[in-house]
């Protein structure tokens, strides 16, 4: 087994913690998929970019280490979407046109459902805030119990740290919830198993 970012072996994680994560993701109106190896997991978040983004182009994170290990931005581009990269001169202006946003996570929080995307150089909120899907990859060995656990575990903070558990949701107008007003209206959690 090869170590997580925390350096503990996914099989120390507890058994239930990835099911409790996924009930809780689903519970949010997120939906989950995994745990999967790299290639499958690379593979089914690719798929669901190109299913949300429907031929819009689609902003990467290319800060994170997760998918810059998956090669994501190339494989996109060779499945032929047009990548927004946050080092464009032209961000600012192109990602509301964005259909999707990719991000990794640093963890994802059992008790609730929150995946933690660190925001950072390459690694802007807008990829996870501004479309209207967000897809983001999580290790499972990054899965930690509650946001104790997990801010215990930071050993140095990010510029930000976008916690999200499901889509956007609103309920100002007529007390009818809404999804999708405040950020995005979908999103995807891949769960990546860490055995090579």
């Amino acid at each position: 087994m090869s170590p997580g970012a925390r350096g503990v072996p996914e099989n120390e994680v507890p058994a239930d913690r990835l099911e409790r994560f996924a009930a809780a993701l689903h519970a949010n109106s997120a939906t989950v998929l995994g745990p999967l190896d790299w290639e499958a997991g690379a593979g089914a978040a690719a798929a669901l970019v190109l299913e949300r983004a429907a031929g819009a182009p689609v902003a990467v994170a290319v800060g994170d280490p997760i998918l810059a290990r998956l090669g994501f931005t190339a494989r996109l581009e060779q499945a032929g979407v047009k990548v927004l990269l946050p080092s464009d001169p032209a961000w600012g202006d192109v990602l509301p046109s964005a259909g999707a946003g990719v991000t990794g996570a640093a963890f994802g929080l059992a008790a609730t459902g929150t995946v933690a995307v660190p925001c950072g150089p390459g690694s802007p909120r807008g990829v996870s805030l501004v479309p209207p899907a967000h897809i983001c990859l999580v290790r499972a060995s990054d899965v930690v119990e509650d946001l104790s656990e997990a801010l215990g575990l930071l050993s140095s903070m990010p510029s930000a740290v976008a916690w999200i558990s499901g889509p956007s949701r609103s309920a100002d107008l007529e007390m009818t919830l809404t999804l999708g007003v405040h950020g995005p209206a979908s999103v995807d959690v891949v769960i990546i198993e860490d055995r090579d």
